[in-house]
C-alpha cells in the first residue's frame, strides 16, 4: 500500500430527508466518528497525516445550513458545498419546516425550487462562506451533464463560477460535477479556470492531484446511513481502484 498521504473524500446530498428517511442526528453522530479518527481537509490543504478525509456537499440544499453548518463550526472544520447557481434565490420567508419538507428527487423541479426554496439562498451562502468553514464550489448552472454534448459548458462551468464570485465576493476554485459525469472537453475547460475538479470515481486520492486536478469522491450515504467505520478493508479497495482509474485514464 503506498505510503503517500491518502484522502477518502466523500459525497453527501441531503442529511436531513424524511423521504429517504435520513435524519440528521444520524449524521450528527458520524460527524463526530470522523472527526475523532481522521484530520478534516479540504482541497489543497497539507496533508502531514496518512489518511484524512474531505467532506463534500452537493447541491447546496437548505439542510446543509440548517443541520450541517452547525456541526462544521462546533467541530471548527470546513467542507465544500457544491452550489448550482440557477436554483439559487436571495432569500426567503417560506419556513424552515417547509424547505426541509422538500423530497431530494423534486427539489430541482419546477416551479418547486422558486416557491419553496429547498436550496440554501444567497444570503445563507454569503454568510458560510464568510464564516471560514464552508468552501463554495461550482456544481454549473442548471446541474447539466457535462458528458451530454448538448450541454453549454461555457454556460455550466466559466458563468457558474463567475456569477458565485460576483456573489460572494470570494475566489471559485473547486467545480464538482454533476451525475458525476464529464468529457475530455468539460474537463479542459474546468482544469482551465479551476484547481480542481471534483467527481465520482469510488476511489480514494494519493495526494492533491495538481497536474490532472482530479479529486475522487466516495459515495458516503452507505458509511453514515448505517454508521460504519472506514476500515483497513475499505482503504485498501480505494486505493486498488484509484490505480485503476488511473491506468484507464478516468
Amino acid at each position: 500500500m503506498s505510503t503517500k498521504p491518502r484522502i477518502i473524500t466523500l459525497m453527501f446530498h441531503r442529511v436531513n430527508d424524511a423521504s429517504l428517511g435520513y435524519q440528521p442526528a444520524q449524521f450528527a453522530k458520524y460527524l463526530d466518528y470522523l472527526v475523532k479518527h481522521f484530520p478534516i481537509v479540504v482541497p489543497g490543504d497539507p496533508l502531514t497525516e496518512d489518511v484524512a478525509v474531505c467532506l463534500t456537499f452537493d447541491d447546496a440544499y437548505y439542510d446543509f445550513y440548517h443541520d450541517v453548518y452547525p456541526l462544521l463550526i462546533k467541530h471548527n472544520i470546513k467542507a465544500v458545498l457544491a452550489v448550482s447557481v440557477g436554483y439559487i434565490v436571495d432569500d426567503t420567508n417560506v419556513t424552515p419546516q417547509e424547505r426541509l419538507s422538500v423530497p431530494y428527487v423534486q427539489g430541482m423541479e419546477d416551479p418547486k425550487f422558486a416557491c419553496k426554496t429547498p436550496f440554501c439562498t444567497w444570503k445563507e451562502l454569503r454568510e458560510m462562506s464568510q464564516s471560514g468553514h464552508v468552501i463554495i464550489a461550482s456544481h454549473g448552472l442548471m446541474h447539466q451533464n457535462l458528458a451530454d454534448k448538448n450541454s453549454d459548458l461555457t454556460q455550466e462551468i466559466i458563468l457558474s463560477q463567475k456569477i458565485l464570485q460576483e456573489r460572494l465576493g470570494i475566489p471559485i476554485n473547486n467545480f464538482v460535477y454533476p451525475y458525476g459525469r464529464m468529457s475530455e472537453q468539460s474537463h479542459k475547460m474546468v482544469c482551465q479556470n479551476y484547481d480542481y475538479g471534483i467527481r465520482i470515481g469510488s476511489a480514494l486520492n494519493l495526494g492533491w492531484d495538481t497536474k490532472n486536478r482530479f479529486v475522487y469522491r466516495i459515495n458516503a450515504d452507505p458509511l453514515w446511513t448505517k454508521q460504519k467505520a472506514i476500515s483497513t478493508l475499505l482503504i485498501h479497495k480505494l486505493t486498488l481502484k484509484y490505480w485503476g482509474n488511473r491506468l484507464r485514464l478516468k
